[in-house]
């Protein structure tokens, strides 16, 4: 049971008017049916020494060739120096009284042979049928799966990008880049096409790119960060009008049927500020206890930036300046746009807190924890702009943040970790915030598939602590995975009940029940025992389990229960 302590609290700003319950539904059921996540993964390419011969080079000596072996001193025109023409100087024997008229028919005449310092020497290895090149062992030998770039052609061949964000191919890949901050020429970044959310679509999508990457030597280290865009569906760019006010209309497809309150972004931040801790906590994934996550420099805190005191396009200013002008915040709101009313035109903010992780149950769990987030800003506009939390709070919010998140050293000047020597201090209140988390976005999240139960054993668990452990990313994935059985019969065939309201018109649950297991009873199919004592009771542990996760309620008007 939650304490009172921990209740939100809202201020009723008459600036930002809390959305009307109606407003709530609106924003709620359009974000739900619009709002796209794209993931941008970060690889580290090999950077082992490669050569640039292909295998062909007539430099290369033969493997057979050894100090006791001269087969390579013959010559291919041996045969064809004792047919030249006879002199004296090139005989062996000549004497000083040889005259070149005698040449032709002395029988001591013997040519002089110079070997590999003749001018017409070829050596006998080039029509040798046992000659072999050594190229497995060669320091020049040209190796595709040590090439960056011929990694990154060979992923684009894979993955097919189509270039466009307009349509999702079969990959949802849209480009292979390289990108400056990654090691291997630049490494690989692969950046997905946003698409709506749902778990096992993002599973899918993300465990291709994560295989087919490390498959091909691809790997994560400090360097690599997963970025996740949100944002609701457009396609297009602005077209400026010019004046003094820049003002611009947009030329683009967009799906939102109108702006959106400012409330909700607002609320958004305060989100994102709340649990910052939490999330950075779930997200890391380094592999050293001292050194558990990545600096700060490209996801710069925003604890400090409050959506109360200023406006969402002042914190857009105020988060990017204090990233050093550019995109490098924990959240990035510059894609944002807003109309004149300071209302939100363009939805679309980039998380950047997520260290390269190589699970991709983890991955899109966490992608879904970014949509949730969305559409609980907008449930919790009803009531006003949400408080972060008292000083006390604030004062131990900065505590944690510097022992999880902290490094902002030049790029030239050491180390790309945060240093988390204190961390462990801290576990307790980031497992509690982390679960609080979690459980606050649950009546989301349980309705795109098992996220929920991921981001829990993230919560108490993140990858990094898993790999400090010992654990490999293959072992943490088969730890975070859910496995997907087949139904039941049972609950394929309670399922079907509800779906099509086979039975409605009850005056209570236990009255549905009981007529439901009469019905399985009778229905040979099923091949259930009459005498069975306990199939009343397994139906209603199958309406339970669905009520508890907020799947299913009781109607009254119907008079059965009703999937939502």
């Amino acid at each position: 049971m939650r304490n009172n302590k921990d209740r939100w609290a809202f201020y009723n700003m008459p600036s930002r008017p809390p959305l009307s319950a109606g407003d709530v539904v609106f924003w709620r059921n359009m974000l739900s049916r619009i709002l796209k996540v794209g993931f941008e993964l970060e690889f580290n390419l090999p950077e082992k020494k490669n050569g640039t011969c292909k295998g062909d080079s007539n430099t290369c000596p033969c493997k057979h060739l050894k100090p006791e072996n001269d087969c390579w001193q013959q010559c291919i025109n041996e045969e064809g120096c004792h047919a030249v023409e006879r002199r004296p100087e090139i005989c062996k024997n000549a004497t000083g009284t040889c005259e070149i008229a005698e040449c032709g028919g002395c029988e001591h005449f013997e040519t002089i042979c110079t070997g590999i310092f003749c001018p017409n020497f070829i050596s006998y290895c080039y029509t040798c049928e046992l000659f072999e090149r050594d190229c497995d062992k060669c320091q020049f030998r040209y190796d595709p799966k040590k090439n960056p770039e011929a990694i990154r052609k060979d992923l684009n061949d894979v993955f097919q990008p189509n270039q466009s964000y307009g349509v999702i191919n079969a990959t949802g890949v849209h480009s292979v880049v390289p990108d400056g901050s990654l090691l291997g020429k630049k490494g690989a970044e692969v950046v997905t096409i946003g698409r709506r959310v749902d778990y096992w679509e993002f599973y899918k999508m993300l465990k291709r790119i994560i295989d087919e990457t490390v498959g091909r030597g691809g790997y994560v280290n400090e360097r690599c960060s997963t970025h996740m865009h949100l944002l609701a569906s457009y396609y297009g760019k602005m077209v400026s009008l010019g004046g003094e006010k820049g003002s611009s209309v947009p030329n683009r497809v967009s799906e939102m049927e109108r702006n959106m309150p400012e409330i909700v972004l607002a609320n958004f931040h305060q989100l994102c500020r709340r649990y910052q801790n939490a999330m950075t906590w779930m997200t890391m994934g380094l592999d050293t206890p001292e050194k558990m996550t990545r600096w700060e420099k490209f996801r710069v805190s925003v604890l400090e930036i409050s959506a109360v005191t200023d406006s969402m396009h002042k914190v857009l200013q105020r988060v990017s300046s204090n990233a050093g002008g550019n995109k490098y915040g924990w959240v990035n709101y510059n894609p944002v746009e807003f109309d004149s009313n300071g209302s939100v035109r363009r939805f679309h903010v980039e998380m950047r807190a997520a260290d390269g992780l190589l699970s991709p149950s983890a991955l899109a769990a966490i992608g879904c924890m970014q949509y949730a987030l969305a559409i609980k800003a907008v449930e919790i506009s009803r009531y006003g702009l949400l408080e972060v939390g008292d000083e006390s709070w604030m004062d131990q919010a900065r505590e944690v943040k510097e022992a999880i998140l902290n490094n902002m050293k030049g790029y030239q000047d050491g180390d790309r970790f945060s240093d988390t020597r204190k961390l462990h201090k801290y576990r307790e209140i980031l497992v509690g915030e982390s679960l609080d988390l979690v459980r606050q976005l649950k009546n989301i999240l349980i309705r795109i598939g098992p996220a929920y139960d991921v981001l829990e054993k993230l919560a108490e668990a993140p990858c990094a602590v898993r790999r400090c452990d010992g654990d490999t990313w293959e072992k943490i994935e088969n730890d975070l995975a859910v496995i997907v059985n087949d139904e039941g019969r049972l609950d394929i065939a309670l399922s079907e009940i509800i779906t099509l309201n086979q039975v409605c018109e009850c005056q209570n649950l236990e009255e549905w029940i009981e007529t439901v297991g009469q019905i399985l009873r009778n229905d040979p199919e099923m091949e259930i025992d009459p005498d069975n004592a306990v199939l009343e009771d397994n139906i209603r542990e199958y309406i339970d389990s669905k009520r508890d996760d907020g799947e299913l309620v009781w109607s009254k008007r119907i008079g059965g229960p009703i999937m939502i």
